[in-house]
């Protein structure tokens, strides 16, 4: 199974308040964006014109592996989901 077929066995109960919050201007002054190319689930997206970094959560695998190749430390918050919220995985 590759990465984008987990997607076909995946389910989200999107909350409203996002359980990762980014401060995209800490984004302006990264040269790598790791977290562009990391992250699974492709919740981050840099936009070269107008240098800005958006994230978006709805698709968040909850893998943690935006928050270990970020080396600025943008998290004002990464957490996983309140309780119902979230990714659940049916691998059958």
């Amino acid at each position: 199974m590759n990465i984008d077929e987990i997607f076909d066995y995946t389910s989200f109960t999107i909350d409203r308040e996002p359980h990762i919050v980014l401060d995209a201007q800490v984004c302006v002054g990264c040269d790598a964006r790791g977290c562009t190319n990391a992250c699974p689930a492709r919740c981050y997206t840099w936009s070269e014109e107008d240098q800005k970094m958006t994230f978006v959560h709805d698709g968040c695998l909850e893998c943690g592996t935006c928050y270990v190749v970020c080396h600025k430390k943008a998290f004002t918050r990464w957490r996983y989901p309140r309780g119902g919220f979230g990714v659940a995985y049916r691998m059958t």
